[in-house]
């Protein structure tokens, strides 16, 4: 098992890098009566880390059905595009599932709370189970963990510099420079 998972790994050297998001219960947090209480914290920072780190995001979400509604939350997540960050693609997937947009020659994680039996059966016939997060919808730091499971599951540095300026949104709350 382990001498598999070290092909699979050296196999992924190289390849392109992908991110799978879904929207409901991992960037949209949702109460235990299915009301949406706020957005999931650490999104801007995660965009960042895709851009640092050379990772092209994907939303693979029943979204995708209404694009105009993904354009939307691109205009609400990034009012004016920056350059400093990864906007995610859309993500289509036909009657097969989710699974079925999922490029499985590339590096690629995924961020879930709602996979079907069908699509992780898929996930396990590829040998990329391994590279399913699942979040229970209820998690705001859920992207946040995810972000760390992304590094370690792509054998990425930890991300030292987030931006330029000592406010920006992408680094740690820090005290005001004395002047």
């Amino acid at each position: 098992m382990a001498k598999r998972a070290a092909k699979r790994k050296e196999a992924r050297a190289g390849k392109p890098r992908k991110m799978y998001l879904d929207v409901d219960g991992v960037l949209v947090v949702w109460d235990r009566t299915h009301n949406c209480v706020e957005l999931s914290r650490g999104f801007g920072r995660l965009m960042r880390f895709c851009k640092i780190h050379n990772i092209q995001p994907y939303w693979l979400t029943t979204w995708h059905k209404k694009p105009t509604t993904l354009e939307g939350l691109n205009c609400l997540l990034w009012p004016i595009t920056s350059q400093m960050m990864a906007v995610p693609q859309i993500a289509a997937y036909g009657e097969k599932g989710k699974t079925s947009a999922v490029d499985y020659d590339s590096d690629f994680v995924w961020i879930e709370d709602g996979i079907s039996p069908e699509d992780m059966k898929v996930l396990e016939e590829h040998g990329a189970a391994d590279r399913f997060f699942w979040t229970e919808g209820l998690d705001p730091h859920c992207l946040t963990k995810f972000m760390e499971f992304t590094r370690k599951k792509m054998n990425l540095p930890k991300v030292k510099d987030w931006g330029p300026n000592w406010d920006s949104i992408f680094t740690r709350p820090r005290k005001r420079p004395r002047k």
